[in-house]
């Protein structure tokens, strides 16, 4: 991911890989914790105070997690979501910091006046995480969109009987 060339060098490669593996799980965790519409499970996965720029959204984690809490996940027009992480880049700074770059996909089903859609959003996030006592954390968070699309949602219940 570096031009420069200066990533972190872990004396012991197992470490080094554990610490991969350990950063890759937090992807998940976040993206599950997101499916669920959990706002204190994606908040666990942040550290307190951290910036996530997600869309029209650019605040601290906190208010991150209030604004989908009041919004998005009390609002019956949101429907069930989906986030897949994957292709995920990490640069270790140091033994406890690095930058990481993953793409995602990311389905989401919406209710509005003119009918049901489905919504696929593909893009990347640019994290910063951080082994905070013993726990890697997402430090901050930007994402960024690189093409969506959006169908009308078929009810398949109907189609079969037509």
């Amino acid at each position: 991911m570096s031009a420069l060339g200066r990533e972190h060098r872990f004396a012991d490669a197992v470490d080094e890989l554990i610490a991969r593996n350990e950063i890759e799980q937090l992807l998940t965790r976040r993206g599950r914790a997101a499916d669920a519409k959990d706002p204190v499970a994606i908040a666990r996965e942040h550290v307190p105070g951290s910036r996530d720029a997600h869309g029209i959204f650019d605040g601290t984690i906190e208010e991150f997690v209030e604004h989908l809490r009041t919004h998005n996940y009390s609002d019956p027009r949101y429907g069930p979501q989906r986030h897949t992480v994957t292709n995920v880049g990490i640069e270790f700074s140091s033994r406890s910091a690095a930058k990481v770059e993953s793409y995602h996909l990311a389905y989401h089903r919406i209710e509005l006046a003119s009918g049901s859609f489905h919504v696929y959003v593909g893009g990347r996030y640019l994290d910063r995480c951080e082994r905070v006592t013993d726990r890697w954390q997402l430090a901050s968070r930007a994402v960024v969109y690189d093409w969506s699309r959006s169908r009308r949602a078929v009810d398949l219940t109907t189609e079969r009987n037509a």
